[in-house]
């Protein structure tokens, strides 16, 4: 058992009690709630990437991009995430997929306009559901079962998705629409049948101030450039180049609504602003590839085409 699990536990704990105050040990250490489902389109992105039998390091977040990759055929894959809560999610998700089938899934871990759009899932969390997965959970990481038995034992379903969860979860056809792996009950199945034999290693910390000891053949930064002053999307993608391999390619950031002619409006993140981009990371000559995007991910439109900015090291 890791040496701060107690501490994590404390302050899972603490939220499921919605005490979240200054003294929060969680938001001390930039522990934030989980992320649910993914917010960026994987289906659109995934191809762009040689994924079976390659390695990946990528962020934690929802457990998404993890679990696609390994729907794809990655079995060398790494973690990074500041928030250690990341992995007990991942394994829950795991031992869910193994354990219940496609429908049963989707009740027991969606909760917002689930199954009906402006309802709560009442079945979230749901205990019968979660005895299913509980021997599963503990069988592949201890430490992820003994953190949601205590929590599932002691709370009620709607408390620990309030207080520990971002209520920032997209609607069912969305989901479905980023995700690979929920894409039917063949991809579910076939998600399966590979993710039983699959241990992510994982690296709580800071990307900022985390040292990686090997190399990756792909590298998975999501979002994370748009929330960045533009120097740092600089000194990550300095820092992560250096961790790829020979042909390797680093996704710096994903892009919303963004192809190579949108025009840069006041108010937008600095990332979008693709002219002073592309200036800042010229030594890179990244790509800029677009796709279309999912309707109802950030934008009511069928039409709407997100990107991401991709460097290739050769």
């Amino acid at each position: 058992m890791s040496q701060d699990f107690s501490k994590i536990m404390h302050w899972a704990i603490r939220r499921c009690e919605g005490k979240i105050d200054v003294e929060d040990g969680a938001q001390k250490n930039c522990f934030y709630q989980i992320y649910p489902f993914t917010t960026e389109n994987i289906s659109g992105y995934i191809n762009e990437f040689d994924l079976k039998d390659k390695s990946l390091l990528t962020v934690g977040s929802s457990g998404d991009q993890v679990i696609n990759a390994i729907l794809y055929g990655c079995q060398d894959i790494s973690i990074l995430d500041v928030n250690p809560y990341t992995k007990f999610y991942y394994y829950l998700k795991t031992a869910s997929i193994l354990n219940l089938e496609l429908k049963e899934f989707m009740l027991f871990l969606r909760f917002k306009d689930y199954p009906n759009v402006f309802k709560d899932n009442k079945f979230v969390f749901n205990k019968e559901l979660y005895n299913k997965v509980k021997l599963t959970l503990r069988l592949l990481d201890y430490e992820s079962y003994l953190f949601w038995d205590e929590l599932f034992n002691t709370f009620k379903p709607v408390d620990i998705r309030n207080n520990l969860f971002s209520l920032d979860e997209d609607r069912t056809n969305v989901i479905l629409g980023c995700n690979p792996y929920l894409k039917n009950l063949t991809y579910y199945e076939k998600t399966r049948d590979k993710i039983q034999k699959i241990f992510p290693h994982f690296i709580t910390g800071d990307l900022f101030k985390i040292n990686l000891i090997r190399n990756y053949d792909n590298i998975w930064l999501s979002n994370i450039g748009t929330y960045l002053p533009r120097h740092f999307v600089k000194i990550m993608t300095d820092k992560l180049a250096e961790s790829l391999t020979q042909n390797g390619k680093l996704l710096i950031s994903y892009l919303y609504q963004t192809t190579a002619n949108t025009e840069y409006e006041d108010g937008w993140c600095l990332i979008y602003d693709l002219e002073k981009t592309f200036n800042i990371l010229r030594e890179y000559n990244p790509n800029l590839i677009s796709f279309m995007g999912v309707d109802g991910l950030k934008f009511q439109d069928s039409n709407i085409k997100d990107s991401i900015l991709v460097y290739k090291k050769n």
